[in-house]
């Protein structure tokens, strides 16, 4: 299928489902002032008709109840009118996404920008506050029935501003934390790391264990801090090993920095898409005493083996760096 008409389609589809997700919500505003309205007109009409056998306090009760049913109805209302709001934003960024591959696509629209002007309001009267509005008018007739007299008046109208402010700042609050802008994910990230190959007198290399993947062996390595590589080389290694850095000789660097992409679900906030590594070759000068695999946080057993060995013994998503570590220090090994 051709791109274009790809984007294409997508920006329809898109379209269709913002449009259909604004007629929704104001369908569901529509149903709620016209309950309400009927509500009040009910009450209005109990109230003032003559002969009724009810009694006053038997009227008010009944038209409580009717209204705090409707402010119920309402504040449910409010709460999906800031959902369809958060919808509408995300459809409005696909949209736009989806243009600006569309623009990208012509060399002629490189300066092409549509003149729209951003404008900060308290009150941009969508249908988020208009259900606001209808709450607080519920909750002021309701205050009327039981506080409608001298100085009840002003509570009223105190309790009115409140709750009509209230729910304001909650919107308010929910569309600044909406727009507030956002970190790149970590997920889409390479995180900056650094490994070792430790060598025994043989020419073997340290390979360690993985507790979480049984069978599976792997060099020391890990994330580079606030710190220059070789000083988190060793405090990598001496973490995960017990090896102290007096008992390592430098012997080489890879070059090159390689990296490798982690599978989706081994993906998160701390690891990133993967790692992009800066590469030690150490000699082990100490004591086998000494390695005590550390922490033992990663790893539950070590051992001397061959770089072959130990390529073909890795997770598949790190044998490339494995394989071209081999290559690069083939002269080092047994």
């Amino acid at each position: 299928m051709d791109d274009e008409k790809l984007l294409l389609a997508e920006y329809q589809y898109f379209t269709e489902a913002f449009w259909k997700n604004e007629e929704i919500g104001e369908k569901r505003v529509e149903f709620f002032i016209t309950l309400t309205t009927a509500i009040i007109a009910g009450i209005v009409a109990l109230i003032t008709r003559t002969g009724t056998e009810l009694s006053a306090g038997s009227v008010r009760q009944i038209a409580t109840g009717a209204l705090s049913a409707a402010l119920l109805f309402g504040l449910v209302t409010f709460l999906r009118m800031l959902q369809r709001n958060h919808v509408t934003d995300e459809f409005k960024d696909i949209l736009d996404y989806i243009r600006e591959r569309l623009k990208n696509r012509s060399t002629n629209l490189a300066g092409y920008k549509l003149p729209f002007r951003s404008r900060k309001r308290l009150l941009r009267g969508g249908l988020a506050e208009t259900v606001a509005l209808m709450n607080s008018i519920i909750v002021g007739v309701i205050s009327a029935l039981w506080f409608g007299s001298g100085w009840g008046w002003l509570f009223i109208l105190i309790i009115f501003l409140l709750t009509f402010i209230l729910q304001v700042v909650v919107a308010k609050n929910d569309r600044q934390k909406k727009d507030e802008p956002k970190e790149a994910p970590r997920a889409q990230t390479f995180r900056a790391g650094v490994g070792a190959i430790i060598l025994n007198k043989s020419g073997k290399v340290l390979g360690l264990e993985r507790k979480d993947i049984p069978g599976a062996w792997q060099l020391p390595q890990g994330g580079l801090e606030d710190e220059s590589p070789i000083v988190a080389v060793r405090r990598e290694v001496r973490e995960e090993t017990g090896i102290e850095p007096g008992d390592l000789e430098l012997l080489s660097t890879e070059s090159r920095l390689l990296a490798y992409e982690l599978p989706l679900e081994a993906r998160s906030q701390k690891t990133g898409r993967g790692q992009v590594q800066y590469w030690f070759l150490f000699r082990f000068t100490g004591q086998e005493e000494g390695i005590t695999l550390g922490d033992k946080k990663e790893f539950k057993d070590w051992k001397w083996m061959s770089m072959d060995e130990l390529v073909a013994n890795v997770v598949l998503f790190k044998q490339p760096v494995y394989q071209e570590l081999a290559r690069d220090f083939k002269s080092y090994f047994s």
